[in-house]
């Protein structure tokens, strides 16, 4: 019943939302649904009152409102049912839809209306339904508890909830607390019963004593008394445990009554109030009161009140229960105390009584043991025989049964041998397509940048005229050598505080080219490089002195961080490591090594056990071990041995299932290092295992880490100190040699299973004794496989890394072919070994000699003597000179350091900064001369008034009178007329030139110029400001440091910086502003401004002229100025600099005599002693400062005064000497700026004086040009005025070009009347019939060569043209001086020169011969040679016969009077010249390519208007839908002779047909025909031909039909029918039908054909029915095919979608159809469109949603419910993957060339990916296997699809087997063998051979007639292979035809039968193709 209502509701009601048979209980809780239902039987009138929400109110509307409809149908509906309905109980609803069903099919069948029911219902029972109505309204409110109600009992709940859990809380603390208790008492409890034990053990021991002693006394009997008081205490104490037991359940369960009687209570109570409030009344203080004593009832405090009660109930409820135990355990623990007494009294007189009893047993024992003994000798005696005769039995079955199973062990080893090799070779083939996808990416790039910086280059070619500046192409290569996109992603002019990632790559690129151009500056290289004129300049040299001053300051401020000292190892005689493969022969190499060379093998496997055997023998570590910093942790560790140590931490990190850290295992090898004897070398075995281990243990042995960064802050980049290395010395490698055994994978696989084979062979002979271990050897061989294939794979991703690291880094690598013998192997590796240790022999040998050498000669230098000569002074600076380093106060470093790397930072900042300037002006320049130029030749385009004043002399000359134009007097006023309009066309054009004169003027003076030059000036201003700067700094540095070394305090720089003026380039506003905060001199750029004067004078002329000249004088005088101002700018910054080296050695020189002189007074105060009195003093101030200088020398110094003096002087030249090097160094730095500065502005200049000339040049060029337009017209004026006739054509003169326009008519002009001959012609431009089947025939003889044709005749016309363009310059010169003399003859030599020109003498005229002829006009524009001319001039007759009438006229000459036996369409091509040739040529690809796509014969006239748009030339005849029917029709039977000439080649065809219903053909056949010819398919249509009847035999005749019109091909005839293989259909009855078929019709032609089902129709069939009762297929098409109409249907819709794409910055994507013939490419597109739009689309759903003013609110928030579900979603991912599998599938099916075997290749791929799909999920289902959203949207539901995929899946993999189930015929599938897709990837010897035998049986006659020889077939296909196979590596990649090309002639027959397979067609998919594109017959033949 549900089934039928879900039907009735979703198809035919068609509700709003579609229902299931399980959701009538939620989707009719509302009532929104039910009255939609009435609504759309026109029952509910009021339905748009309905509500959809959920909340009470809404509800209590909607069954108002249905009420009175209902009982209106006779409905039973009453309060109850609606209560139910709306509680959503189970079955009200549908039992309410079965009956509403039941009453509206009657009230459809009584064809009755709501109004007609309503009428016909009694006043009296209407009247009482109201009042009923408005009852049941009042009792539903009663029913239905308000919303309030609702949210205040939510509220209720939640308290609740979180009391419950405080509860939860409490108890569980409570708990917690007494299992602590309790476990304290269980161990006291365990203390006690220890303490017991023990005593009980005392006891025994002295009763065992006291029994020894004892006499044994018979057993007394038992006391009775005892036991039976035991007993009743038993009992006593059991009843009282009962009665505890029962006490606490009682409790229990009254407490649990309790708590149930209050919650009772308290809801009965509620309930019962509740109920009596509604019965009484229903106003609304009632309602006031219920809701105010639920909240008394449910208020926290009372609720709190009762939770303190019941846990208080509970708390002492647990104490009393806690008493009752410990009462009955302590009288248990009692009762047990006083058995166990009782029990040891027992046990007391039982031992001493059994002693004498014992004695006896023992005495019968041994008599019984002795006759056993005998028993047992006898039986084993017996036995031993019979295990002999079992063993020899036994020993026997298990030889027969190992011989049995090594046979089947020995082929299960080849089989996994195979297995292995595959699995490795497909990891390979991932490898190497993960390698290819990496290298693709990066030539991606790569071209992509290629591709950027060629169009840039193009670009800027055409900005800068085709030259582009080396600077910028070097600034292009630096970006595309560093991977930078080219063009500017993003502006950077004003940064953001996070900027994009695009703006980073700006700012990435801008540091890039500073770093570049500051690298070229600063080594003076590139651009910075020194001209060769000034090779002198070289880069100056780094100042040493300065660079130690620096490194020292460094040290001091920056001091180095102590280096580790390495751990020292004695020098062993060869260090090593042999690495390789598993199985590679490591092992067997170590322990031959080990034996031979008597050399320690370190293998890390067996040191780590060897490590952990020492933690558990608690080794000791000796004297000389150090702990090691992981074995510190444990305080017990202490006395441990480093190895135990090393060994304990492994342990507990293996335990824990980890492996162990790298540094670990390189400190247990260091410690076996360490442990190794010196005169023995060591070799790591496997070790190391990645590039990360080599690189730690080359750490850990050499104490040098290379990849280490320098962390000393302090880094000099100005300058360096040579004595300190830029980099740490080299040591050598930890290794001497690193040797790979080099093996391939293949021989790894074979020795694993090798090794696997011994294993199991060893382990069955163990079988043998242990028969339960037999399933342990499996599971081993099983692991050891694995651990092979995972060891490989490991070593396979870390040997690349390992590789570059030994072999590049170290180079100590050596590789080993470990493929050959065992012993070759370990030999060879014991030569490399004993080579190195020979080497390390020869290098410990060389250092010593070379140390003892050293010693020697630093003896000998010691020996030498002194001699008197003395040695060259040292020059400061150099490697001898020893730096002073005196001691520095500490506030010299911390000031000076800063300082210094402030003056770093502000040195390369400023230079970056100019140059980034310099190059932003670059660009600004090339872009300013760009767009000068394109301004000025705009302005050079615009109009002027030539045109008006020539059309006013058009009109007045055509406005005179025929009768006056004959008249001398009025022919010489219009020649005056045509002078005055020559003059003022002059003046135009005069006036033009000076007004574009004027516009270079402005542009050349607007001060672009001067300002460019200003600001590029100023640049290399500032940048020589910079190296004056650096100086100055770098001076005050050396100053303040040498007085510090002297003891002086720093002086103050008393000089001011030097400061070099700038050009001042601001406006006149601005200076006012900035003259206060300026700080810098600036130098007025009107001094250096060229004086150029641009005031207009009267003349004109004159003064353009003269402003011209003084413009080129000034730029000569301009650049020299700029030279003389930056050579004098740079001769200021020298000149400063040397002051300032002269005013420091000034002040050096002032303070030494001013030292000397203090000292002189000291001495001579000491000297005069006690001399006093102005005497003296007088005398000694007569003396003066002169003579104390030279008086200073004769004082004797002390040593110390000396060696002060000493100290100061090499101070002094130190400093002076660092100075001289930084002034040396800065001037040439100077020096190169100005000579860029120069540079730069020459080239400036050079480039503004290029722009002007061109525009001087395109000035010139095109006055000239306006000049000879103006003398064209005025000679055709002159022209007109001689021969007396009007200007019937418009005469244009635009800017340059002058010319007649022939469309529009001045004047009516007369019709003529020439002599037609009696002749059809042809209209429109257009052939007549006879002409067209002429050239008809012609085309069908060599229309394939017309092409070739054309092209030949085009090379020809041209050079004629080019003849005839010489002999025109000739005769243009004698017209020349014809013109002068006026001579109106005509010569009689025209005629013989040009064949078709004519004379006729009574007429005075000349004309055409074919153009009257054929009355071809195409109105010529001056004179008509159709109907004759007067005006004899060669000029005329040259351009008629290039004009398009005269060709067209030669050609219907040549096709009319041609016979078509004797010409051809080469000799008519060749009467056309190039211009018409070319038409014709245009024509014909334009009509191919119409046929060739399909289209109707009328797209011929728009495509001509298209190609008129574009500049083609294509002329003014053809261009009609008649024109494209002869040309196609012509070309469509050219293309059927050449498929007949093919089919005649080829040795077997294939017939395909299907059928094709039009509106003009009603039913038809399409017939393709499908042929293979070495090794290329082809396939092409043959016709379409009319079916009469869609029976077998008319549809066979049709298609015989069609190949006899069309190809004159008759399947009757013996020599076609032997070479029909194979027929194509759609697998309809008609076609395929065994007894009445086309098949079985064709059969009887010839017996051999094999039908063929189409596949791509059989798969579409198995996709529909896999998908049809898919639920949420439906559901998804559903919502995918609303949403295409919901935005088709609107153009609203569609536009704020496209709005919501533009504004998430998303493609926009409008979701597609789903469905038609092509419904599977669609459903992909749509489920694309959905997927990638998803947030949009969403988001504008969303906005409609919340719009309550849209009108299709309800769908979209059905479109919304739907698209944010989780099933929906996932499903739509899931349903996008196989799609995409089946497409793929599909395409295959749907291409002409796939053979029957390439569609077998594509299935098995296809079923394997499904089922896939069925244990994991695809590519694009897996993005939502864990997320809960989808692009931002939280999705609804569980997302459980598993099953549905199963199913779906499940349904396809069976269809599609089904799908070619009959396909899978002997014959078809033999046909595999003709895709080499299924060939096997190794060479098998029986591949094929079925197969080639099956396709030789069945097309025997066929082959026969093909003369292939039978016998031979099998014999060439296993040659074939072989050679295929050992001569291709991937044997999948080749194809047919190239096999062809090479073994054709070796192996015809076999190709010839390959040839047939590819014959065979795979379906009918060509014919949909062609039923489709049907539009005409013809075109179906291309």
């Amino acid at each position: 019943m549900a089934e039928i209502l879900c039907e009735w509701l979703n198809e035919e009601v068609k509700l709003s939302r579609s229902v299931v048979p399980g959701s009538f209980s939620e989707e009719f809780s509302t009532g929104y649904l039910l009255g939609e239902l009435l609504h759309k039987y026109g029952l509910q009138d009021d339905f748009n009152q309905f509500s959809q929400s959920r909340i009470a109110s809404a509800k209590l509307n909607n069954f108002s409102r249905l009420e009175p409809t209902l009982h209106l149908l006779g409905v039973q509906f009453d309060k109850n049912v609606a209560q139910d309905i709306m509680t959503g109980q189970h079955g009200t609803a549908t039992k309410l839809l079965y009956e509403l069903y039941i009453a509206l099919e009657k009230m459809k069948k009584a064809k009755l209306s709501g109004v007609a029911m309503e009428a016909m219902r009694p006043a009296a029972t209407a009247k009482l339904k109201s009042i009923e109505s408005a009852l049941f309204q009042e009792r539903l409110k009663t029913l239905i508890p308000r919303q309030t109600d609702l949210q205040l009992q939510q509220i209720s709940e939640h308290f609740e909830i979180k009391s419950r859990a405080v509860e939860d809380k409490i108890a569980r603390l409570h708990i917690t607390e007494q299992q602590k208790v309790q476990k304290l008492q269980e161990e006291q409890r365990a203390q006690d019963i220890e303490k017991h034990r023990i005593g009980r053990r005392r006891q025994n021991e002295i009763m065992a004593r006291i029994q020894a002693a004892v006499i044994q006394v018979p057993k007394p009997p038992p006391n009775r008394t005892i036991k039976s008081i035991e007993t009743k205490m038993f009992l006593k104490k059991k009843r009282e445990a009962e009665d505890t037991y029962k006490e606490m359940k009682m409790f229990e369960k009254s407490m649990a009554r309790n708590a149930s009687a209050v919650h009772s209570q308290v809801t009965d109570s509620d309930t019962q109030e509740l109920q009596t409030q509604k019965l009484e009344a229903t106003t609304l203080e009632t309602t006031t009161q219920t809701a105010s004593e639920l909240l008394n009832v449910y208020s926290d405090d009372e609720y709190i009140k009762k939770i303190r009660k019941r846990l208080e109930e509970d708390k002492f409820a647990r104490e009393q229960r806690e008493k009752r135990r410990r009462k009955m355990l302590t009288g248990q623990l009692v009762t047990h105390e006083a058995q166990e007494e009782v029990y040891r009294e027992e046990q007391l007189i039982y031992r001493l009584m059994r002693q004498s009893q014992q004695e006896r047993r023992i005495a019968v024992e041994l008599m019984h043991i002795r006759h056993e003994k005998e028993v047992l000798r006898q039986n084993r005696i017996f036995r031993e025989k019979q295990y002999e005769e079992r063993r020899l039995k036994e020993f026997q079955e298990a030889l027969d049964r190992e011989a049995a199973l090594a046979k089947q062990e020995k082929m299960d080893n080849q089989e996994q041998i195979i297995n292995e090799r595959e699995h490795h070779e497909k990891i390979i083939r991932e490898r190497a397509q993960a390698r290819y996808k990496k290298h693709y990416s990066i030539c991606w790039e790569v071209i992509n940048q290629i591709i950027d910086l060629s169009t840039k280059v193009g670009e800027y070619r055409i900005l800068t005229n085709n030259k582009i500046p080396l600077k910028l192409m070097g600034d292009w290569k630096e970006f595309f050598f560093n991977g930078e996109p080219i063009y500017e992603q993003a502006s950077i002019q004003s940064l953001p505080d996070e900027p994009s990632p695009e703006q980073l790559v700006e700012l990435n690129k801008m540091n890039l080219l500073d770093e570049k151009d500051y690298g070229e500056y600063k080594s003076m290289t590139g651009e910075w490089c020194p001209a060769e004129e000034n090779s002198e300049n070289k880069p100056p040299p780094n100042n040493n002195i300065l660079g130690h001053v620096l490194r020292r300051l460094m040290d001091i401020f920056y001091p180095p961080k102590p280096t580790p000292s390495p751990p020292v190892f004695p020098p062993f005689p060869v260090k090593g490591c042999i690495l390789g493969k598993a199985f590679s022969g490591k092992t067997t190499c170590v322990k031959f090594i080990e034996k031979v060379c008597n050399i320690q093998i370190l293998s890390v496997d067996t040191l780590v056990q060897e490590a952990i055997q020492a933690f558990l023998k608690n080794e000791v570590k000796s004297e000389h071990n150090v702990i090691s910093e992981e074995a510190e942790s444990s305080g017990e560790q202490d006395q441990l041995s480093v190895r135990a140590q090393l060994g304990s931490a492994s342990q507990k990190i293996l335990k824990k299932g980890k492996s162990i850290p790298d540094e670990i295992l390189i400190d247990i090898l260091l410690e076996a290092i360490k442990q190794t004897p010196p005169e023995k070398g060591w070799i790591l075995d496997g070790f190391p295992m990645t590039v990360k281990q080599a690189k730690l243990f080359d750490k850990a042995y050499t104490g040098f880490d290379p990849e280490a960064e320098d962390a000393n802050p302090g880094k000099l980049s100005l300058v360096t100190d040579p004595r300190v290395p830029d980099k740490l010395p080299v040591t050598s490698p930890a290794l001497d040699v690193a040797i790979l055994l080099d093996i391939s994978d293949t021989i790894v696989l074979e020795r694993a299973a090798d090794s696997n084979s011994k294993l199991k062979s060893s382990q069955t002979a163990q079988e043998n004794n242990q028969n339960s271990d037999a399933e342990i050897p499996e599971k081993n061989l099983v692991s050891v496989r694995d651990k092979v294939l995972q060891r490989m794979t490991g070593f396979l991703n870390t040997w690349p890394e390992l590789d570059k690291w030994f072999s590049i880094h170290q180079n100590i690598l050596v590789k080993v072919n470990a493929e050959t013998q065992e012993s070759l192997v370990c030999e060879t590796v014991k030569e490399i070994i004993m080579e190195e240790i020979a080497k390390s022999q020869d290098r410990r040998s060389v250092q010593e000699t070379s140390t003892r050498k050293k010693s020697l000669s630093v003896k000998h230098e010691k020996r030498l003597p002194s001699i008197g000569v003395a040695p060259p002074p040292i020059e400061p600076g150099s490697e001898k000179w020893i730096y002073v380093d005196e001691p520095l106060p500490k506030e010299i470093p911390h000031f000076l350091v800063p300082y210094w790397e402030m003056v770093e930072n502000s040195y390369i900042n400023s230079i970056k900064t100019i140059f980034r300037c310099l190059r932003d002006e670059h660009h600004s320049v090339i872009y300013y001369l760009a767009d000068i130029r394109k301004k000025f030749q705009n302005y050079l385009k615009c109009p002027d008034l030539k045109q008006e004043l020539v059309s006013q002399w058009q009109s007045d000359f055509n406005s005179i009178a025929d009768d006056l134009r004959e008249d001398e007097e009025t022919k010489a006023e219009l020649h005056q007329r045509v002078t005055d309009l020559r003059d003022n066309l002059w003046d135009i054009c005069d006036n033009r030139r000076e007004e574009a004169e004027q516009e270079r003027t402005d542009i050349m003076n607007d001060g672009w110029l001067l300002d460019q030059r200003g600001i590029a000036m100023n640049n290399f201003f500032s940048l020589m400001q910079v190296e004056v700067d650096r100086f100055q700094d770098t001076k005050r540095i050396l100053h303040d440091y040498y007085r510090a070394m002297e003891g002086k305090i720093p002086t103050p720089d008393s000089q001011d910086f030097t400061r070099i003026p700038l050009l001042d380039i601001i406006n006149v506003e601005q200076k006012e502003n900035q003259r206060q905060s300026r700080r810098i001199p600036l130098v007025s750029s009107k001094l250096f401004a060229p004086g150029i004067d641009t005031t207009k004078s009267k003349s004109k002329g004159t003064a353009l002229k003269s402003a011209k000249d003084e413009h080129f004088e000034n730029v000569v005088a301009t650049f020299k100025k700029d030279k003389k101002l930056i050579t004098d700018t740079w001769q200021a910054a020298v000149t400063a600099i040397s002051n300032m080296v002269t005013a420091e050695v000034q002040f050096k020189e002032m303070e030494e005599e001013v030292e000397s002189l203090q000292l002189y007074l000291r001495e001579d105060v000491t000297l005069s002693g006690k001399a006093t009195g102005k005497g003296a003093k007088s005398a000694s101030k007569r003396k003066g400062t002169s003579s104390a200088a030279s008086e200073v020398s004769t004082i004797p110094l002390t040593p110390e005064q000396l060696k002060k003096q000493e100290l100061a002087n090499k101070i002094k030249q130190e400093y002076f000497s660092a100075l001289t090097n930084e002034e040396l160094a800065t001037k040439s730095r100077l020096e190169l700026i100005k000579e860029k500065a120069l540079a730069f502005v020459e080239d400036l200049i050079m480039k503004a004086e290029e722009a002007y000339k061109d525009m001087e040049k395109w000035l010139g060029s095109r006055f000239l040009a306006e000049m000879s337009s103006v003398e064209k017209l005025i000679e055709v004026a002159r022209h007109f005025i001689e021969s007396s006739s009007k200007i019937n054509y418009k005469i244009t003169l635009e800017e340059t070009d002058f010319f007649i326009t022939s469309d529009v008519e001045v004047t009516p002009d007369p019709i003529p009347s020439p002599q037609v001959p009696q002749i059809e012609t042809s209209g429109s431009g257009t052939l007549t019939i006879s002409q067209l089947t002429t050239l008809h025939k012609q085309f069908l003889q060599v229309a394939p060569k017309a092409i070739r044709a054309l092209k030949q005749f085009k090379s020809t016309s041209n050079s004629s043209s080019k003849r005839e363009g010489g002999d025109r310059g000739k005769e243009k010169k004698d017209l020349e001086l014809w013109r002068a003399r006026r001579n109106r003859q005509f010569p009689k030599i025209w005629l013989t020169k040009y064949s078709w020109l004519k004379y006729d003498d009574e007429k005075g005229i000349m004309f055409c011969a074919p153009c009257r002829k054929h009355n071809v006009d195409l109105g010529e524009k001056i004179h008509n040679f159709c109907s004759g001319t007067d005006d004899f001039k060669l000029e005329f007759i040259n351009t008629h016969q290039s004009s398009e009438a005269h060709a067209w006229a030669t050609c219907m000459e040549a096709a009319s009077t041609a016979s078509p036996d004797a010409a051809s369409a080469e000799q008519m091509l060749k009467s056309m010249n190039s211009i018409t040739l070319g038409r014709v040529e245009n024509i014909f690809r334009t009509c191919h390519a119409i046929a060739k796509s399909g289209r109707p014969f009328t797209d011929l006239d728009w495509m001509c208007k298209l190609d008129d748009m574009k500049g083609v030339d294509i002329g003014s005849v053809f261009r009609n839908d008649k024109s494209a029917r002869k040309f196609i029709h012509f070309i469509a039977e050219v293309e059927r002779r050449a498929l007949k000439d093919k089919l005649e080649k080829c040795k077997f065809f294939s017939v395909i047909s299907d059928g094709v219903t039009d509106s003009i053909l009603k039913a038809a056949a399409v017939v393709y025909v499908r042929f293979a010819y070495k090794g290329k398919v082809h396939c092409q249509i043959v016709g379409v031909q009319p079916v009469h009847k869609r029976d077998a035999s008319s549809i066979k005749n049709a298609i015989e039909e069609a190949l006899q019109i069309n190809l004159q091909l008759s399947l009757a005839n013996q020599d076609w029918s032997r070479k029909l293989v194979g027929f194509g259909s759609d697998g309809t009855d008609a076609m395929v039908r065994e007894n009445s078929g086309v098949v079985k019709l064709l059969r009887e032609i010839q017996p051999c054909v094999q039908s063929v089902h189409c596949f791509a129709h059989r798969l579409q069939l198995a996709y529909k029915g896999a998908l049809r009762n898919i639920h949420l297929y439906n559901i998804l098409s559903n919502v995918l095919r609303n949403m295409y109409y919901f935005y088709h249907n609107s153009p609203l819709n569609k536009n704020n979608l496209k709005a919501t794409y533009a504004a998430i910055k998303l493609r926009p994507a409008i979701p597609s159809r789903i469905g038609g013939s092509q419904w599977l490419p669609r459903l992909q597109t749509a489920l694309q469109i959905l997927l990638k739009g998803y947030p949009a689309i969403v988001l504008h759903l969303s906005k409609i949603e919340r719009d309550s003013r849209a009108s299709n609110q309800q769908k979209v928030k059905r479109l919304l419910h739907f698209l944010l579900k989780m099933e929906i979603v996932k499903f739509s991912h899931f349903l996008l993957d196989v799609i995409n599998v089946l497409n793929i599938l599909s395409r295959v099916t749907l291409d002409h060339n796939s053979s029957v075997a390439d569609i077998f290749a594509t299935v098995q791929s296809t079923l394997e990916t499904l089922h896939m799909y069925q244990t994991r999920a695809g590519p694009k289902e897996r993005l939502m296997e864990t997320i809960q959203h989808f692009h931002g949207y939280q999705l609804v539901g569980n997302g459980n699809i598993s099953a549905i995929r199963t199913k779906l899946l499940s349904n396809l993999v069976k269809r599609l087997h089904d799908c070619f189930c009959d396909a899978s015929q002997d014959v078809l599938r033999a046909t595999t063998i003709g895709s080499f897709k299924l060939w096997p990837e190794k060479m098998k010897e029986e591949f094929g051979e079925k197969e080639v035998s099956i396709l030789t049986k069945h097309y025997a006659v066929i082959l026969e007639a093909a003369s292939v020889k039978l016998e031979e077939v099998e014999t060439e296909w296993s040659m074939l292979k072989l050679e295929l196979y050992n001569r291709f590596q991937n044997i999948q990649t080749l194809t047919w035809d190239s096999v062809n090309s090479n073994y054709l002639k070796k192996y015809p027959n076999i190709l010839t039968l390959v040839d047939l397979i590819l014959t065979l067609p795979a379906g009918s998919a060509e014919t949909e193709r062609g039923q489709s594109n049907e539009t005409h017959h013809d075109a179906f033949s291309l």
